[in-house]
């Protein structure tokens, strides 16, 4: 399956790449994920990525402890802030609606430093169904108030999705960010997503390097002259899938990048999709809160 999102063929890509999202914003088909970066690392590892690279989108969290770091690098680097798409994440010590979650939106813009936020994520969907649509509704009165512009969900299963759209939301997601790659395709979450314009979004977009080795995943990529790690993520890329791959190292970063310069095949997509464990694939704890209540 082709996603609705994904580029055409022979379409030019760059780190400047965009999809357009349903509440009119757009967001770069490509990210840096800033998940365990810290300090000072963390500040010179997106320097480097906007600067020099030309990455465009950001990706953290209240979880990570590192918005500080990710705000002081979107305002210090040479890149237009209009140029630049952040994107943090509330975690369910602070979901729930009401003053607790909108404190943890007005921290996240006071931390960062930054006037408004592109896309602010519910990190996962436990907490229960009122717990989600009360969440939902206090982080959209910071849209209607221009602290937010974009809302999105993450973790969430099919249920968890038709729930909130049942709900008739003021805001619409515009995104759900899940663990996907080939060994854990996730197609069923992903047409639950796009059936309702939801982007998807990768993180674990490598799946910590656990399938290198893989010998389909080695024939294609000798076959493209390109890295393992590269046609994981071209894969994602020609799905039409937001892939948040994260790293701290400058030349690993402008690798990721690369994914972006060349195509599969159908042939090679189709054996890269029979890769696709289900269930069994997945390496991230935090994605067994899609099978919750």
């Amino acid at each position: 399956m082709m996603g609705r999102f994904a580029p055409l063929r022979g379409e030019t890509l760059t780190l400047s790449s965009s999809i357009k999202m349903v509440d009119g914003y757009t967001m770069p088909r490509f990210g840096i994920g800033a998940w365990d970066m810290r300090g000072a690392e963390c500040k010179q590892a997106l320097l480097n990525a906007f600067d020099k690279v030309g990455y465009r989108h950001v990706d953290t969290a209240r979880y990570y402890k590192c918005e500080a770091e990710c705000g002081q690098a979107v305002r210090e680097c040479s890149v237009p802030r209009s140029q630049l798409f952040y994107t943090t994440k509330v975690y369910l010590n602070e979901l729930g609606g009401g003053a607790k979650t909108r404190a943890a939106v007005e921290d996240s813009l006071a931390v960062a430093g930054l006037e408004y936020l592109d896309l602010v994520l519910v990190h996962a969907p436990d907490g229960g169904t009122q717990f989600r649509l009360d969440s939902w509704a206090t982080l959209s009165e910071l849209v209607e108030e221009g602290k937010v512009r974009s809302l999105g969900i993450s973790n969430f299963g099919t249920h968890h999705i038709e729930e909130l759209i049942n709900s008739k939301p003021k805001v619409l997601p515009v995104c759900n960010q899940i663990e996907c790659h080939p060994f854990f395709a996730q197609k069923e979450v992903r047409t639950a997503s796009e059936k309702h314009s939801i982007i998807v979004q990768a993180y674990c977009p490598l799946a910590r390097g656990q399938y290198y080795g893989d010998a389909t995943l080695g024939k294609v990529a000798k076959e493209t002259g390109k890295t393992e790690a590269q046609v994981m993520l071209r894969w994602l890329v020609q799905h039409g899938i937001v892939a948040l791959p994260k790293s701290s190292n400058p030349k690993r970063q402008a690798e990721n990048a690369e994914c972006l310069s060349f195509e599969l095949s159908d042939e090679q997509m189709k054996e890269l999709d029979s890769l696709d464990r289900g269930d069994k694939g997945w390496v991230e704890v935090q994605t067994q809160s899609q099978h919750c209540k």
